[in-house]
């Protein structure tokens, strides 16, 4: 049984209000003296003051992670020395303005520290983390909206697989593909994303039904190891690019992967970065990068090589 002398003491110790906003604080989360000092508006020599206090009267329990100390609520204690007082405080003050701003500051600094935490984690490896919101295609979108690409031609574009990039980075967009099937595929995805500038040809890449000098950009997006006679299909790219045009070529590195060419159908194993460099040379291009850029992130990581030329 507690005498007169105890109970005035503690008494004292709850009867003084940064006290009893730090308190309410540590009911709720565990916090550090600089988050809490954050959380109060108060310089932290004056909460470190009361925290002694509080830790001192077994109200206030501390925890060492590294260098920081943590401090939480020690309800076991309280429970045991005096709840009543508490619990009449805490309860009748907890829609009191002070506190709630205290509450929304404290939020604040705990979000703030969550995410420093992760940050601290994730420092050096964002590239093999897992980022909400960073997809491929939502960043293929992204850039796409800063690209010119004009008046495009897709060889051997597929089933349009990428209207939905190439589309609004282009004035005008043209996929061109030599089965039947591909084509109708994409005129129906087409139809269905309502892509009104886009449009589908059946055609054959190394003599393609379009006029000469009417396209700003032509890609070959991993399509020039279908063609037959790589050099004619650049040599056709040239023809129908107006002078300054683009010509990227993606394609694959070479890989002596029998299985990937037969699988895929396939005419080329991939393509040497000279060889590549030289076929856009003889097709009159001016070759502006010709780099191998990577590999496939799945197995067997096919090597990857990236042109770009222009058509003088």
């Amino acid at each position: 049984m507690e005498d007169l002398t105890s109970i005035t003491d503690h008494l004292r110790l709850l009867g003084d209000p940064t006290r009893l906003r730090v308190l309410h604080l540590l009911k709720l989360e565990e916090l550090t003296v600089g988050e809490l000092a954050a959380s109060l508006s108060q310089g932290q020599s004056t909460i470190s003051a009361h925290l002694a206090r509080l830790r001192e009267a077994g109200l206030v329990l501390d925890r060492r992670d590294g260098t920081r100390a943590y401090y939480r609520w020690n309800a076991i204690a309280a429970e045991s020395d005096g709840p009543s007082f508490w619990d009449l405080c805490d309860g009748r003050l907890s829609g009191d303005s002070t506190l709630i701003a205290d509450r929304d500051r404290m939020e604040q600094v705990v979000l703030a520290r969550q995410q420093g935490s992760w940050l601290d984690r994730a420092a050096g490896s964002l590239d093999r983390r897992y980022v909400p919101g960073r997809s491929f295609e939502s960043l293929a979108l992204a850039f796409a909206s800063l690209l010119d690409l004009g008046d495009c031609i897709d060889m051997g574009s597929g089933d349009g697989a990428l209207l939905e990039w190439l589309v609004p980075a282009s004035k005008s967009l043209v996929c061109l593909d030599n089965h039947a099937g591909m084509v109708e595929s994409g005129q129906q995805r087409i139809a269905a994303g309502k892509y009104e500038t886009a449009k589908f040809l059946l055609g054959d890449m190394h003599d393609p039904p379009l006029e000469p000098s009417s396209a700003d950009t032509v890609l070959f997006v991993q399509s020039l190891q279908y063609a037959a006679k790589p050099a004619l299909a650049l040599a056709a790219a040239t023809r129908i690019l107006r002078p300054g045009g683009r010509c990227l070529v993606l394609t694959l590195g070479p890989h002596g992967d029998r299985r990937i060419s037969t699988e895929y159908g396939h005419l080329h194993g991939g393509f040497a970065v000279p060889k590549l460099r030289k076929l856009l040379q003889s097709a009159d291009l001016e070759v502006v990068r010709c780099d191998r850029v990577g590999h496939d992130s799945r197995s067997p990581q096919l090597p990857i090589v990236l042109a770009v030329a222009l058509r003088p």
